[in-house]
């Protein structure tokens, strides 16, 4: 019973959460927890629209390309993501390869290919890979933008995949996420224990023996 009105109760806190923030530009992601939740991330093309609008000079051949500075190199490198993308998602290749190729080019890209790239992460990743998620997840230098559109992900997984993640991003003050998660997680468990991580772990696993995938 405690688990059915925690996910209740997570339903509409996630729902007024993303509400407030209006919608995004990213693709939707339907909720698996208790009802067809849509969670949408903003996508600021601002980044694409200056690289489009103010390409990279080209180095003269007699240049040493020793001496283009790594900027440059890449930006260089992050100009085609949203053709490399198209060719990962239209070919013939399994759901994890494609997952594996958009996790390599990941931390090349630009903060709206990376939000991009998150969502179709996030569509792409079964429960049992979830752990390269988990990992971007509890990745605080990552934009916001990213974070969002990875914290809705991980509400959409099996609770023995959700709360340990959000209990990850919760200890961790520097993560843009972390008061989101906690809330999120307080919810769940009826207390606020503060940062007790020891007293939240006991709980949370005690919680998770009631209340099985």
């Amino acid at each position: 019973m405690a688990g059915a009105i925690a996910c209740v109760i997570v339903v509409a806190f996630v729902a007024s959460w993303y509400g407030a923030k209006g919608p995004g530009a990213g693709t939707g992601q339907q909720a698996r927890v208790d009802g067809p939740l849509e969670f949408k991330s903003a996508a600021p093309p601002s980044a694409l629209e200056r690289l489009k609008s103010n390409p990279a000079p080209i180095a003269p051949a007699s240049l040493n390309p020793s001496s283009v500075p790594a900027a440059l190199a890449v930006t260089n490198s992050a100009a085609g993501w949203e053709e490399k993308v198209d060719q990962i998602l239209t070919s013939d290749g399994e759901d994890t390869n494609k997952a594996s190729q958009m996790l390599e080019m990941f931390p090349r890209l630009p903060e709206d290919g990376k939000v991009e790239v998150a969502q179709h992460l996030s569509n792409l990743t079964p429960d049992q890979d979830y752990a390269s998620l988990r990992k971007l997840l509890t990745d605080a230098s990552l934009p916001e933008s990213v974070l969002d559109v990875l914290l809705a992900d991980a509400l959409n997984r099996p609770n023995s995949l959700k709360l340990p993640s959000l209990l990850d991003v919760a200890r961790d003050p520097q993560n843009p996420k972390a008061e989101e998660a906690k809330q999120v997680l307080q919810l769940f468990l009826d207390e606020d224990y503060g940062t007790d991580w020891t007293t939240w772990q006991a709980k949370m696993d005690a919680w998770l023996k009631d209340n099985p995938d």
